[in-house]
C-alpha cells in the first residue's frame, strides 16, 4: 500500500461481509481494500508464484513466498514467521523467526516494506469477535482535517450505532508530527495494535485501532475501516444503554506507622475500570488485595486520587458512599427473618425517602428476581444453603443501586456449581452498567465471567504489593505463560508456599510494559 493519493477512487468502494460462522477471522488489510479470511488448519502465509503455492496470497512484493503459517486447532490458533526478508510485527514488536506465537482476539500481525511505519505495508488483524454484518469504508484525510470524531450518537464523523460504542467514543486528530488517536474516557476503551491506550497516541502507516469489535487501519493518508450494518429489526428496538462512569484508580502509595516506622502496604497501582466491567482482584498471599478494596471504597485512605465519573472518591466520599456497594466475607443477617423482611429492612434504610412504598416493593421484586432468590423470598435466613445466604448477602447491598459493587470473597464455601452460580448473578449486575469487582480465591470456576483481571504481587526486595498486572484474562494468561488463573498465583506466590517466587520478576515485566505502550 503507498502513500499515493491517486488510488482514492479504490478505496471509496464500500463492501457488504457477512460472517458465515463463529471462527478464527484474519482481516487482511492492503491495497486499498480488508478482506476476511476464514482461518482452520495449517494454512502457509506469502507470495505465490508458479513455483510456489500458499494458502493466502498477499501479492505485495516485499512479502517473501514463503513467509509464515498459521496453525489452528481446538486450543486456538498459532503463527510462525518462517525466516522472511522483512520479518512480521506482532502488536508492534518484531518477532524472531521461527519464533511461535498463540495468537488473542484483536492481534495484529503486519508485514513493510523494510522498517516499521514504512508507505508500504499488510496489516493483518486475528479476531474471533467481529460484528455479524458490516462495511469496509474508507475516509480520505484531507489537509483541511483536523479531528474525525467517533461515537454512537449525536453530530460525528463516524457513527458508530453498535451497543459497544460510547457517545462519544474517541477521535482521530492532527498533533505535531502527524495524526493521533485519543480516547474520550469510553466504556470499552480504545485498543492500538491490541494494546489498550492510556493517552493519546501517535500513528504510523500500517497501525490498527480498535474499538469493540471493530477495526481501523490507517494508511499514512486514509483510514479503512469497518462500520456495523443494522439489521431492521434492530433499528425497531429501544436501545438501552448506561453512561460512561469509569473507575480511575491513582494510588501512589498506601502505608500504615509501626512503632514510629513507616511500614508500606501498597505502591504504584495505575489503571482505569469501566462501566459494564465485571473485574477479578488475584493476589500472592499477603498482596494486599483487601487494603486495596478499601482504599479504592474510600475507607482506607491512600496516597493518591480515586474518582468515579469524574467524582473524587476520596473528597466526596458523603456522598460517594450511597454509590458503593460492599458484601465482606462474613455476612451480618439474622436468622429469624425471612428472605423478604431483610431485603425490605435493607431498602428502608438504604433507599432516599423519596422513593414511594410501590416503587420500593419493585426494586425489592427486582433483586429478588436478579439474584434468583425469589422462591426463597418466604423462607427464614437460617434455613437457607450457602448460596441462597451469600445471594441474599449480595441483594443486602445491591437494593440500594449502587454504581459500585465490592465483594470479598463471596464463593468463599461454595462448591464449584453454586459459585459459578453466584458469579453469574454478578454478571447479570455488571450488565446492567455496574462496575464489579470480586475477590476470590477459586477464579477458574468462572473465568469466563469476568472482563479484566487485576493481579497484585508482595515483592521481595521491598516487602510491599505492586501492580503485576492488568487485563483480560486470556492477557493473563499469554503474560503469565499458564492456562489457568490458579496457575497465575502459583507463579507470584513465595516457593515456601508452593509457588515459582517469582514476584519481582513480573512486577518489573508489567512495569516495562507499561513504560513500552507509553
Amino acid at each position: 500500500m503507498k502513500g499515493n493519493r491517486g488510488r482514492n477512487r479504490e478505496l471509496s468502494n464500500t463492501t457488504v461481509i457477512k460472517k458465515q460462522h463463529k471462527a478464527p477471522v484474519l482481516f487482511v488489510c492492503g491495497n486499498g481494500r480488508m478482506d476476511a479470511v476464514m482461518l482452520q488448519g495449517e494454512m502457509s502465509l506469502g507470495r505465490r508464484t508458479d513455483q510456489n503455492n500458499v494458502t493466502i496470497d498477499l501479492r505485495e512484493k516485499f512479502v517473501s513466498r514463503r513467509h509464515g503459517f498459521f496453525q489452528c486447532g481446538v486450543e486456538g490458533c498459532w503463527f510462525v514467521d518462517t525466516s522472511s526478508a522483512n520479518g512480521t510485527y506482532w502488536n508492534g514488536i518484531r518477532l524472531k523467526s521461527d519464533s511461535k506465537v498463540m495468537l488473542n482476539n484483536g492481534d495484529v500481525l503486519q508485514i513493510y516494506n523494510g522498517r516499521a511505519g514504512a508507505e508500504e505495508f499488510v496489516t493483518m488483524i486475528y479476531a474471533t469477535d467481529y460484528p455479524d454484518e458490516y462495511v469496509v469504508e474508507a475516509l480520505e484525510l484531507r489537509g483541511d482535517m483536523a479531528e474525525i470524531n467517533i461515537g454512537r450518537s449525536g453530530n460525528r464523523h463516524i457513527l458508530m450505532e453498535s451497543g459497544g460504542v460510547s457517545a462519544n467514543h474517541a477521535s482521530f486528530f492532527t498533533a505535531e508530527k502527524g495524526w493521533a488517536i485519543v480516547d474520550h474516557n469510553s466504556t470499552n476503551g480504545v485498543y492500538l495494535n491490541n494494546q489498550r491506550i492510556l493517552q493519546p497516541r501517535y500513528l504510523q502507516a500500517g497501525d490498527c485501532v480498535r474499538i469493540t469489535n471493530l477495526c481501523f487501519v490507517y494508511t499514512g493518508f486514509s483510514l479503512i475501516y469497518q462500520k456495523p450494518v443494522q439489521k431492521q429489526e434492530a433499528h425497531e428496538k429501544k436501545a438501552v444503554s448506561f453512561p460512561d462512569m469509569p473507575l480511575d484508580i491513582r494510588i501512589t502509595e498506601r502505608s500504615v506507622w509501626q512503632r514510629a516506622k513507616k511500614l508500606m502496604l501498597l505502591q504504584d497501582i495505575n489503571m482505569t475500570i469501566n462501566s459494564g466491567e465485571m473485574v477479578l482482584i488475584l493476589g500472592g498471599s499477603g498482596a494486599g488485595k483487601t487494603t486495596f478494596m478499601n482504599a479504592v471504597m474510600g475507607y482506607e485512605k491512600a496516597e493518591g486520587k480515586i474518582t468515579h465519573g469524574g467524582t473524587d472518591i476520596y473528597e466526596d466520599f458523603e456522598s460517594m458512599k450511597y454509590k458503593i456497594g460492599f458484601v465482606p466475607q462474613q455476612d451480618l443477617l439474622r436468622g429469624s427473618d425471612t428472605v423478604y423482611s431483610t431485603i425490605e429492612n435493607a431498602a428502608q434504610m438504604k433507599l432516599p425517602t423519596s422513593v414511594k412504598r410501590n416503587e420500593r416493593s419493585q426494586r425489592i421484586e427486582k433483586v429478588l428476581e436478579t439474584l434468583g432468590l425469589s422462591r426463597e423470598r418466604d423462607s427464614l435466613v437460617s434455613k437457607l444453603s450457602g448460596g441462597q445466604r451469600k445471594r441474599l448477602s449480595i441483594a443486602v447491598e445491591y437494593i440500594s443501586d449502587p454504581s459500585l459493587f465490592f465483594l470479598d470473597e463471596p464463593d468463599s464455601g461454595l462448591d464449584g456449581i453454586m459459585a459459578k452460580a453466584l458469579m453469574t448473578n454478578l454478571r447479570t449486575i455488571a450488565d446492567e452498567g455496574k462496575i464489579v469487582m470480586v475477590i476470590s480465591h477459586g477464579p477458574d470456576r468462572a473465568a469466563e465471567l469476568f472482563d479484566k483481571v487485576i493481579v497484585l504481587a508482595k515483592s521481595v526486595r521491598d516487602n510491599c504489593g505492586h501492580l503485576a498486572f492488568f487485563g483480560t484474562v486470556k492477557e493473563a494468561h499469554a503474560f503469565f505463560e499458564t492456562n489457568s488463573l490458579e496457575g497465575v498465583v502459583k507463579r507470584i506466590n513465595r516457593e515456601d508456599e508452593g509457588g515459582d517466587g517469582l514476584s519481582d520478576f513480573y512486577i518489573q515485566k508489567y512495569a516495562g510494559r507499561i513504560m513500552g505502550a507509553k
